[in-house]
């Protein structure tokens, strides 16, 4: 098992909380990366050490990677908060945190990026973890990189549906971006309320839906284990259309729910359009493009098995939100 300090990169948000969590249960000394102006309340109880700083500064940074051996880095900008672009967080903020990483003797990074798709030119997140990636390879650190399928966290929501929400803590959606807000706000309750599912492009394409508890034990596992280098597509323990995802929020919730299709065209178009405006606004669109037209339909058992994580199947997920208190409102 790897000894030392792990870092977190990305610690207040709900992926890396869900790591930092996981890794004081282990007994691992954590450091989690935060803001000076984010909320990193709830961090207190898990014992980290908090080290203030900011992917745009490369002094913070490489204090943060002073001692450490392990950094995990779940930092992104696809729903931006405190003034952030892509650029800068992604970009140039990941090239200092490697930076930091390789003058301080890091050993390990493991890192959490997205499918390869045909598209990935076109969605600004998609092009920088290319990037990123290809900076690790380089780096001279033992590189873990998982490219995760959709998290059910995220999409399942994004289909009209609070249920995912429920029992969540600091849920990406609920961060204070206005497009993001105003989207749930109009459709966020559609299923549960109008039976309505708001299903990107025809509805067949097909995904590994991953829970995100189950991506936070496989980055945890990566940390801590012996070896963990190399590139890794991870996934739910099903590949599921988005028909049948319909399918299984009614068996679910034990109604009709009736899907309403848009056209793959249609959200590259508004990315389009939304483009001048807010390039992360712009970017959920050519997100949500790509995932109505391309696969992301991969078997995981055998890195599963690898990393010791029991993958949630999707409808035990559903069910086990369902079961839980409406989401409040913040």
């Amino acid at each position: 098992m790897a000894e030392g300090t792990v870092l977190v990169v990305g610690a207040t948000g709900q992926l890396g909380t869900a790591v930092v969590r996981r890794l004081f249960r282990r007994g691992t000394a954590i450091r989690a990366l935060v803001r000076p102006v984010s909320a990193y309340g709830h961090l207190g109880e898990t014992g980290a050490e908090l080290a203030f700083g900011d992917l745009r500064d490369s002094a913070s940074l490489q204090a943060a990677c002073r001692g450490v051996q392990t950094v995990v880095a779940t930092a992104n900008a696809v729903v931006p908060r405190g003034g952030s672009t892509f650029r800068e967080a992604e970009e140039h903020g990941y090239a200092n945190l490697i930076e930091a990483c390789r003058q301080q003797g890091v050993r390990r990074f493991v890192f959490m990026s997205v499918p390869v798709t045909p598209q990935d030119d076109r969605i600004p997140t998609f092009a920088l973890k290319r990037r990123i990636e290809a900076a690790l390879a380089t780096s001279g650190l033992e590189a873990a990189i998982f490219r995760g399928s959709l998290f059910m966290d995220d999409w399942f929501a994004l289909i009209g549906s609070s249920i995912p929400l429920r029992g969540a803590e600091a849920h990406t959606l609920r961060r204070p971006f206005w497009f993001s807000r105003a989207f749930l706000a109009a459709v966020g309750h559609s299923i549960e309320r109008r039976g309505i599912a708001l299903v990107p492009g025809t509805g067949r394409a097909r995904h590994a839906f991953i829970a995100l508890d189950d991506v936070a034990d496989f980055l945890c596992a990566a940390a801590l284990a012996p070896a963990a280098g190399g590139t890794y597509s991870i996934g739910g323990p099903q590949v599921l259309s988005w028909e049948e995802v319909v399918a299984l929020f009614a068996r679910v919730l034990g109604r009709s729910v009736r899907s309403v299709h848009t056209p793959a065209a249609v959200y590259w178009t508004l990315s389009a359009v939304l483009q001048p405006f807010s390039e992360a606004a712009a970017n959920l669109m050519a997100m949500s493009g790509v995932v109505a037209e391309v696969d992301t339909a991969w078997d995981s058992r055998e890195v599963a098995g690898r990393f010791g994580v029991t993958l949630t199947g999707a409808e035990d997920f559903l069910r086990r939100h369902a079961a839980l208190p409406e989401a409040r409102e913040t």
